[in-house]
């Protein structure tokens, strides 16, 4: 029954990537390493499932008109120079045993300036504006995003989705729908690189695909549920979840980091559900 488990896990993934815009790595990869699967296999499976997700997430918000074409094209290109920065060095890392550390390092310390930006009250600022100096902060953007898609084997959308909302300004549904658009090509530049060079569980992804092609509409569909402030609550909540579980693994408490990921899932469930059906009340009425 392992591979009902992990369509079931790549459909959960799916949602909260169509909904987060965030590619479904950022999830995964801890939830690996907490399974105890060598980082190296970690990261190529990851990208393999981030390629998925993005792909579906990219196709429902496409018809949902949310996202910025032009931005999307400068984020790729950026982002497919950042990834043949990040492989080199991760299996430099991998080799010298010192790549579960650097990913977990790197995600306590990029998760927690994240959280604090989608949490802390920002003073309000002038919309988006078409203008080159925002084209120029879409190329950094983009290398930034390519280089930590490799290097945690993420999709780069936790990195993309919050940077574009405050560099950007974009609204939070817009930078979601962009921020999958934008990291097709990068993952998947990533995960060809880590492919012919380390082993993939290909199997193991494809389960998790076809999960994730199940949710990821049905996350995006939920943004529809939402206001921009608790969009940017939950995600910013998402962050702090997987800060304590990649702390979990450190410490070897693999139990409470899987515990504290499943709590957060409940509670995000049981919220949708209320709002859906506290909707459907009001239209009765």
């Amino acid at each position: 029954m392992d591979w009902l488990f992990f369509v079931f896990l790549g459909s959960i993934i799916g949602i909260f990537s169509g909904f987060f815009g965030i590619g479904g790595g950022i999830i995964l990869t801890p939830l690996l390493l907490l399974f105890g699967f060598p980082p190296a296999v970690v990261i190529g499976t990851s990208l393999m499932l981030s390629l998925g997700t993005s792909l579906g997430g990219a196709w429902a918000h496409f018809r949902m008109k949310n996202i910025h074409w032009s931005y999307v094209l400068i984020i790729n290109i950026a982002g497919i120079v950042g990834t043949q920065l990040a492989v080199p060095l991760m299996l430099f890392l991998e080799e010298r045993q010192l790549a579960e550390i650097t990913i977990s390092l790197c995600y306590i310390f990029l998760l927690g300036f994240f959280a604090s930006s989608m949490l802390i009250p920002q003073t309000k600022r002038k919309p988006l504006i078409q203008n080159s100096p925002n084209k120029l902060i879409a190329v950094f953007i983009g290398l930034g995003a390519g280089f930590i898609s490799a290097m945690l084997g993420v999709s780069g959308g936790f990195f993309l989705v919050p940077m574009l909302i405050s560099l950007l300004r974009f609204a939070p549904k817009k930078a979601v729908g962009t921020s999958l658009a934008s990291v097709i090509f990068i993952v998947f530049a990533g995960f060809i690189s880590y492919s012919v060079q380390t082993p993939v569980n290909f199997g193991l992804g494809l389960l998790l695909i076809i999960g994730t092609l199940i949710g990821s509409p049905v996350g995006a569909k939920m943004t529809a549920f939402y206001s921009e402030k608790a969009m940017r609550t939950l995600l910013g909540s998402l962050y702090i979840v997987i800060i304590f579980s990649v702390i979990a693994n450190l410490l070897q408490w693999q139990e409470v980091g899987l515990a504290v990921i499943s709590c957060f899932t409940v509670l995000f469930f049981f919220l949708s559900l209320r709002i859906l059906i506290l909707q459907r009340v009001k239209q009765h009425n």
